[in-house]
């Protein structure tokens, strides 16, 4: 996987694909078995490696000529960059860029004589050190405890989701796990996004919510957006866009999709974050790049990530409906059945 931490421009052209390389040594496999041959049968003849060499001239002769050169650019990911740039994608032979696709997002405002929404799309694992709810184990079932509500950015301290002092250090930063599959003929861009807390109608710990873009010969046709337990099916020409990446209006609380906008707080597809209508103690007027997990081979500008645990635990002693901390057990994204098998648009 090509690193986000540098930007840089690469060229398609510039090195032989793989599919090429791999070509060349099956190629001088073959000249020297046939080498063998020929002398077993008498005949003076002997491949030699310079005419390994010329072959691989010829080879990477035709790849510089036949190949569409295209430029893809790898923004810096650290706080500050503004850079508002578009990777290319070139499925035979980089791998695809998930931030093509990525998405604006409008969160819930103090439009309803309330403070909006309270947590944002994070890692699970922004909090790895503290056992907030005493079972002598640091792992995701602390994420509610130690979440420091209304806010965005990395290093944050602070009391937690639940009344619990000195919280952090929270990596609370933009965050969405990707996933490329097929259905079809579609090529499909899943971004799945997680929430430490959905305190709406049926509150619980750990909330997911997804869309999903279908690609058919380069070009985006249709997104699904998840809506509590039902999807959305919109048209990509239909849907609102900001530079070609898609706007999406989040509900407060159970963090449901739509495509209309809300009036809080706002995260740029380039990580630029403001306040707007809505509450946020930290993290307005900054910018934080999507932190993008993938564990894919073919996708560019990720970072890999443990896949653990399986199972989420959705209940918790803070909710009076839901007050088991390991009940309402929920699968995690990349065992659920619309991972690898995606429904048709």
């Amino acid at each position: 996987m090509k690193s986000s931490n540098d930007f840089k421009d690469q060229s398609y052209c510039s090195t032989i694909p793989v599919r090429h390389k791999n070509l060349i040594i099956a190629l001088y496999s073959l000249l020297g078995f046939f080498n063998k041959f020929l002398k077993k049968a008498g005949v003076k003849y002997d491949i030699k490696p310079s005419h390994f060499l010329y072959i691989l001239i010829l080879l990477h002769l035709f790849a510089a000529f036949s190949c569409k050169k295209e430029e893809f650019l790898i923004p810096k990911a650290e706080e500050g960059n503004t850079q508002e740039n578009v990777y290319q994608d070139h499925q035979d032979i980089y791998a695809i860029s998930p931030f093509k696709f990525l998405a604006t997002l409008t969160f819930d405002g103090r439009d309803n004589f309330d403070n909006g929404e309270s947590n944002f799309p994070q890692s699970f694992t922004f909090n790895t050190t503290q056992d907030a709810n005493g079972d002598g184990v640091n792992d995701v079932e602390d994420n509610l405890e130690n979440l420091i509500n209304y806010s965005i950015g990395n290093n944050l301290y602070g009391y937690g989701r639940t009344g619990l002092k000195n919280r952090g250090s929270n990596d609370q930063r933009p965050a969405v796990y990707f996933h490329l599959s097929n259905v079809g003929s579609y090529l499909v861009y899943e971004f799945w996004f997680y929430y430490p807390d959905n305190h709406w109608l049926n509150d619980h710990e750990h909330d997911r919510d997804t869309y999903v873009v279908y690609v058919l010969n380069n070009s985006p046709k249709y997104i699904k957006i998840s809506s509590h337990n039902s999807f959305q099916t919109v048209s990509w020409s239909s849907i609102l866009k900001e530079n070609g990446h898609p706007k999406l209006g989040v509900d407060g609380g159970s963090h449901a999709m739509k495509t209309n906008s809300e009036d809080g707080v706002k995260i740029r597809y380039t990580g630029q974050i403001s306040r707007n209508n809505g509450t946020l103690l930290n993290g307005n007027n900054k910018t934080f790049p999507w932190k993008i997990y993938s564990n894919d081979n073919n996708v560019s500008g990720a970072t890999s990530y443990r896949q653990f645990p399986n199972i989420f635990y959705y209940g918790d002693p803070e909710y009076s409906t839901n007050s088991n901390e390991y009940g309402s057990p929920n699968d995690a994204p990349w065992i659920r059945t619309e991972w690898n098998n995606p429904p048709m648009p």
